[in-house]
């Protein structure tokens, strides 16, 4: 790894009730990044809602495939990508439904690109889906020097 570059990889089976799991290993490494509790609420409804795009959409509920997650963080990032093995998805065809349409579900995408600072998807190297999130870290701001009372 990178130097500054930490980070931890994870398999899950396309279960639902391995959200929880997830979620904990969120609320860990965004410890360990320095995330606040706000951003790491943020992260947790991403990524849950990601990887339940992947086990709804890509594998059509089927509990037997598997959804890698890699958690990586610097001092200035924190990302998390989720790869699935299903069938590539065009990014151009992931798409939201329009928020004046009042119904359960179709607001995952929307609620991802709204508390991230990036949201992208690529093809894999194993010919499905790869959804990389990004959440700037936020550090507090330099203080100026203090200077003496002729400005100095």
């Amino acid at each position: 790894m990178a130097e500054g570059l930490r980070g931890i990889r994870v398999t899950i089976p396309s279960e639902v009730r391995y959200l929880e799991a997830v979620r904990t290993m969120i609320q860990e490494t965004a410890a360990l990044a320095g995330l606040d509790k706000e951003a790491t609420a943020q992260v947790e409804l991403a990524v849950t809602e990601g990887c339940a795009n992947v086990i709804r959409h890509c594998y059509c509920n089927s509990a037997d495939q598997r959804i890698d997650l890699v958690f990586t963080f610097s001092p200035d990032v924190y990302e998390v990508r989720i790869d699935d093995y299903g069938t590539f998805v065009d990014p151009a065809k992931i798409k939201s439904r329009p928020l004046d349409q009042v119904r359960p579900g179709g607001l995952g995408v929307h609620l991802m690109k709204k508390v991230m600072d990036e949201v992208s998807y690529s093809k894999n190297r194993w010919g499905g889906t790869s959804l990389v999130m990004r959440k700037r870290l936020a550090r507090p701001a330099k203080e100026e020097p203090r200077k003496d009372r002729r400005g100095r």
